[in-house]
Order: structure tokens, then sequence, then C-alpha cells
């Protein structure tokens, strides 16, 4: 298979996603004709992709170089192996189906385009974080699932609830993203590369790596370097697949449209943390106490979610922790090294929890129920002779109830109890296990009950006909129901197993190789390269061990009791005492509201957030402003009084300057030009005309006789008197200038 085969993989939802969302004015409802062959090509190429990797081994794409610069360098590059393999059929085939089925379920949607849009970017988003080679990249992709799950969580905006339930699945991420973030920060600062398979095969050399937490304030505390990357990251899988305490996020995400809802809990999303705990398993293999961590925090989401589920009513509510118990049970599997009953897991728990959200969806528009976001209330259907058509439901439900004692305590989930180190740990396991199987069982069947339960007392010999048990198969969800219901899951675990294992096992992490037993040691057994470094394989498998059929049939028992019990807790309440009764009511009404979660979150998240947003609103953002703008009153006060002081100031100096300076100019204008200048100069010249004239009479006695001594003076006097003019003027426009 060509490097191109496998870029296209991605390629094509993105390409969807972008010719939809740029012509969704243009395509409308046929949106979905170019979204369906876009993903059902994914998904023919991810078989070809799963039949390359079998045959030829892992595959390595390098695409381009993002970022070289100094010690930075991030390339973006495809890697599949038979863990990203599987994950691509998962993904890619659920995928389609949930688009066939919305392209129905979403007609007369008026953002119908927009709908197909961005599921194609979602399931293109888990297709390349399930692809990537790199941290930075898978990252990248991790918040862009983040992103689009707030988009179709709040598909129908105009409903409030689903307005806020896209707000909390959002931040409650976000919140997790924190960790991831700086996990994913230490981990370039201690290996140098974000390259995934770089980190895995030079983790070994970091376990005596190790840092001071509080030296920071003097004091000394060595912690491995490897343990706080591991639990950074850690943080991730907690968020995205709704581990305690951040699980709080996906009940309320049945907010969102079925279809999406079938997509959230079975190809993507929540997948992704699971995925990241196993991609990163070598990683935690060499952080026991991490692994512990893990392991506590798996155990006890499985058993609390499936006790609250027990207390819903709400179909969709009930899918939803059922999800959140079976992620639960995943995440536990990792935290014990068995990595490869957590896939095995993931992969049927993916197949039967989307038949069975797309049968909600059709027993749901089947009854007029919240199509559209036109219905409010819980998604419940009524008990009446119509429940009837709900056949997929009900087998998708009996289904369900049937894989957790055949898949959890079979062959794979044995590793749970006779597989790990945790050896001191084993009977708490091994009662989380039990435990959570009964209750599975338990509130499953309690389902099937409350959804087909006709009014009054269950008559079971006039009330079930065999006209009962003829779906009309119609839906593309059934398609996916019918190799389960068909095959058998006993048979298809007995006669699977061994392959799944065989195909899978070079792509699991492991840990100390020195006592590796061949993956054909034990027909049930995980222990193949999953160990902690420093036991060995007498250490992992006691000789107690419980055979493959002691341990299916020990499971299978535990679920049969489930349903039992529910049946009878159902038909023929029990009588307690007031004191036992007073017990159930306050048990019930703990798990009722969900171990008061979110009532906790609200309390000490919440409502301090609020008030101290509304005290900086109050006082140092209104404090900005008013300061601001006093600030800006006093400004202009300052200025007019600036304008008032110093610029009239100066104007009045000025004009009084000029009109003292016209006084005076007159004043010498008057003194000196006039009294001065002018007067005697006109004296003087009066007198010089007087003296020539008596000069001329006294020279001019003949007429006849020669002027020439008068015509000297009369020049002499002429030339005189206009130097007294020039000067006289030149004078005075000195004294005016």
């Amino acid at each position: 298979m060509v490097d191109f085969a496998y870029i296209l993989i991605p390629i094509l939802p993105l390409a969807a996603f972008l010719i939809i969302a740029l012509g969704s004015r243009w395509l409308g409802e046929a949106s979905h004709r170019l979204a369906i062959p876009a993903v059902s090509t994914s998904f023919i190429l991810s078989i070809l992709a799963c039949i390359d990797v079998y045959q030829n081994g892992p595959r390595s794409i390098p695409l381009y170089s993002l970022i070289s610069e100094g010690a930075l360098t991030i390339n973006v590059n495809l890697y599949v192996d038979a863990i990203t393999a599987m994950l691509l059929l998962l993904i890619t085939g659920v995928s389609s189906l949930v688009h066939v089925f919305s392209s129905r379920y979403m007609q007369a949607d008026p953002r119908y385009a927009r709908f197909f849009a961005v599921i194609a970017l979602f399931t293109s988003a888990m297709i390349m974080l399930v692809m990537s080679g790199n941290l930075l990249i898978l990252f990248m992709f991790w918040e862009i699932m983040g992103l689009c799950s707030y988009l179709l969580i709040s598909h129908w905006s105009r409903r409030p609830s689903a307005c806020n339930a896209a707000t909390k699945a959002f931040l409650v991420n976000a919140v997790a993203d924190i960790g991831l973030v700086f996990g994913i920060y230490l981990t370039w600062d201690t290996f140098g590369t974000l390259d995934i398979q770089t980190i895995l095969s030079t983790v070994s050399n970091y376990t005596d790596q190790t840092v001071n937490l509080l030296g920071f304030i003097g004091l000394e505390w060595q912690v491995p370097i490897l343990s706080i990357i591991a639990l950074l990251l850690l943080m991730g899988p907690i968020g995205k697949s709704a581990q305690i305490p951040l699980h709080v996020w996906l009940p309320f995400a049945m907010e969102a449209p079925t279809p999406v809802s079938a997509l959230i809990h079975a190809a993507t999303m929540v997948n992704a943390g699971v995925y990241l705990l196993i991609r990163m398993g070598p990683l935690y293999l060499l952080t026991p106490s991490i692994m512990t961590v893990v392991a506590i925090v798996g155990g006890l989401t499985a058993l609390f979610a499936a006790v609250v589920a027990l207390t819903q009513f709400d179909i969709k509510r009930i899918l939803a922790y059922s999800t959140i118990s079976q992620l639960g049970f995943m995440v536990l599997a990792c935290g014990v090294g068995a990595y490869g009953a957590a896939i095995f897991h993931l992969l049927t728990h993916g197949a039967m929890k989307s038949f069975l959200f797309l049968s909600a969806g059709n027993a749901l528009e089947s009854l007029g129920k919240s199509h559209h976001g036109t219905h409010e209330g819980t998604h419940s259907p009524p008990r009446t002779q119509n429940t009837r058509h709900l056949f997929p439901l009900y087998a998708g439900s009996f289904i369900l109830a049937l894989i957790p004692p055949l898949i959890i305590f079979s062959g794979p989930y044995e590793q749970l109890w006779t597989v790990s180190g945790l050896v001191q740990a084993q009977v708490l396991f091994w009662i989380l296990g039990l435990a959570t199987v009964f209750f599975a069982g338990f509130y499953l069947f309690q389902g099937i009950l409350e959804l087909f339960k006709p009014p009054g007392r269950i008559d079971w010999y006039k009330g079930f006909r065999l006209g009962m048990l003829r779906p009309r198969i119609f839906s593309a969800s059934l398609l996916l129901g019918l190799i389960p219901m068909t095959a058998g899951l006993a048979v298809f675990l007995i006669l699977v197993w061994n392959g799944f294992l065989e195909f899978i096992s070079p792509a699991l992490p492991v840990g100390d190789l020195d006592h590796a037993p061949t993956p054909t040691a034990h027909m049930f057994s995980l222990d193949y390269g999953l160990r902690f470094p420093g036991t060995t394989h007498a250490e992992l498998v006691p000789s107690t061990a419980t055979s493959p059929l002691m341990s299916m049939s020990i499971g299978f028992g535990v679920a049969i009791a489930g349903w039992a019990t529910a049946f009878y807790a159902y038909m023929f309440p029990p009588r307690l005492s007031p004191r036992w009764k007073e017990y159930k009511k306050t048990l019930y009404v703990f798990f009722l509201n969900k171990g008061y979660f979110d009532e906790m979150y609200e309390v000490v998240f919440i409502r301090p957030s609020l008030r101290l947003t509304s005290w900086l609103w109050r006082v140092v953002d209104r404090g900005i402003d008013q300061t601001y703008m006093a600030a800006a009153g006093t400004s202009a006060q300052t200025a007019r009084w600036l304008w008032q002081v110093v610029d009239r100031g100066i104007d009045q100096t000025y004009m009084a300057a000029a009109g003292t300076s016209a006084h005076i100019a007159r004043s010498l204008w008057k003194g000196v030009d006039v009294n001065l200048i002018d007067r005697p100069a006109n004296k003087f010249a009066t007198i010089s005309f007087e003296i020539a004239t008596k000069i001329s009479k006294v020279f001019s006695v003949k007429k006849d006789a020669e002027p020439k001594l008068s015509r000297i003076l009369l020049v002499f006097l002429g030339v005189l008197l206009v130097l007294v003019v020039v000067i006289e003027f030149l004078f005075s426009q000195i004294m005016k200038g």
C-alpha cells in the first residue's frame, strides 16, 4: 500500500469538511452526498491499511517539517502500527454508519450542512490523532476534537441546556488539558524531542533522573522525572475519557443529537484518552506508582458509574454512565498493564455502544422524542405497548449487558488479577471488577424492563408475543448490530482472541523482555511483554491463576446474578424495615445526585469563581474604568485651567505688550519724530531758506553779472535739503519698525 493511500485516510474527511463549510449555501441538504463517500472511502482505505500492517509491519510516513528552530524540531509524520490500524477501522467504520444514519435523522434540520461539516472534521481530527507520530501534532488534533465536541453538543443552541452542556464539556476538558500541556512541555524538556517513537525507545535511559519539586522553597523532595511526566500526561485521559473526578461533562453531552452521542461514545473523543494511555504504555510501565494511580482511578470510575446508572431513568443518560463505567474498565486494564485487553474492550464496546445509541435514536424518533431539539424533558419513552417497536434498543441493551462478563471477565481481563505487578491490590481489583459487572447487568436489565413494561403488572404469558420480536430493519444501526448478534460473543472471543493477540502484540507496550513468553504460551494470557521492570514471570502469574473457562463462568455468573436481581427487585419489591428504608433512601439520593460532584464543583469552584469575577468586574474592571474616567475628567479640567491661565494669560500678556509697544511707538513718533526731528528740520529748512534768500540778494546786485557763485550755493543748499529729508525718512522708518 503506497504512502499516499495512508495520507488520504484523514485527508478525505478533512476535504469534505472544507468543501461543505465553504459551499454550504449551495450544497444545503445535499451535504451528506459529499461527506458519506469521503468517510466511506477512508473506511475502505483503513481496511487496506490494516491488511498492509499485518503483512508488512508498522509504517512511518514523514510529511514535512513544521518547526526547525534551535533545539526544537517538530516533524509532521504519520505512524501506523497494529494499534493504529485497529482504531482506524473503528473510527472510520462507526463514523460511516453515523453519517448514513444522520442523513435521515437530521432531515429538515436548519443546520444540516453545518452538522455534516463538523462531524466530518470530528472524524478527520480523531484519525489524525491516532495516526500522529508527534506529541505536539497529537495535542493539536486533541484540541480540535474538543472544539468539534463543543460545536456538536450545542448544535441545538436554541435550547439553553444544550449550550450549558457544551460549555461544561469544553471547560472540564480545558482544565484537564492544562496538565497535558505541561506534560508535553516537560517531555520535550527531558527527551529533547516530541517524536513518540523516539521517546518510547529511549525512555528507559531516564529512569534514574529525578527533580526536586520543593527546591523553589529551599526543601528537598526528589521525584523521578518520568513519574511527573506520566502523571501530567494522565490528566488528559482523565478529562477526555471522563474519569473521576472529571467525568461530569459526559452525561450532559447527551444534549447533542443522537448521532453525535454515538460518535463521541463509540469512535471519537472518549477513546482518545484510552489511546494515549496505551500509546505511552512504555512510559507508564517504568512508573509503577503512577500505574497504581491509573488503576485506582479506572476501577473507582467503573464501579461508581455503574451504581449511578441504577438511579437514572433517561435512556441516553443511562447509556452515558454505561460508557463511563466501561471506559473505567479500560483505564483499569491500562493501569495493570493489560493493554491488549484494553484495546480489545475498546473495539467491542465501541461497536456495541454505537449500535445502541443509534437504536436509541430510532426509538426516540419513532416516539417523537427530542428530534431536532424540539422536545424538552428526558428521553424516557412512555410505558405503552408501542414500545414493542423498540426492539433494536432491546437487543442492543441485552447484548451490551452480555459484553461485560464475556469480554471483561473472560481471557483478556484475566490479566486484571493474574498478571498484575500490584499483588497487594489483586483482591481489590477483583472486587471492583465483579461489582461493576454485577451492576452493569443490573442497570441494563432494569432499563430494558422500564422501557418495555406495559401499563400495570406484567403478565409474562399474555404480555409477550413473538410479534414483538420482528424489528423493521431500516436503520444503519442494525447493520452494526447484526455481527455480534449472529456470531455469538462467546464463540467470537474464543476464535478471534488468539489471532487478535498475535496481530496486536508487536505494537503493545513492553517492559522487561528478558523472560517474556511467546504469545501462544497461554491462550488467554496477556503477560507477553507486559510487566514492570525488575519483576519475573513467576511473580506475575501466581500458581492459583484461574482457567479461562473458570474466569468466563465467574464473570457470566455475576452478570446473570445482576439480571436476576434486577428482575426480582422490579417484580417483587422487597419490604424493608424503616431503618433499612432510610439507609436505602440515603444511598439512592446520593447516587441519584451522581455523588454530588456537580454540587461540590458548584460550591468549591464555580461560585467562588463567579464571586471573584464579580469582584474583579466591580473593583478592578469598573475601578479601572472609573479611574480612567476620573483621570480623563481631571485632564480636561487641567487642560481648561491651562487654557484659561496659561494660554489666555499669554494672549493677554501678548496683547498688553502689543498695546504698550504701540503706545511707546506712538509716543516716540510724537516725541521724537515730531518734536526732535520734524520741527528742528523744518526750522532748519526755514532758516536755510531765509539765509539763502538773503545771500541771493547780496550776491545778485547786477543783473548781467555772472551768477556762478549763486548757482553753486543754491545747488549746495538743495543737496543739503535732500539729505535732511532722506535722513528724516530713514529715521522714521527705523523707529516704526
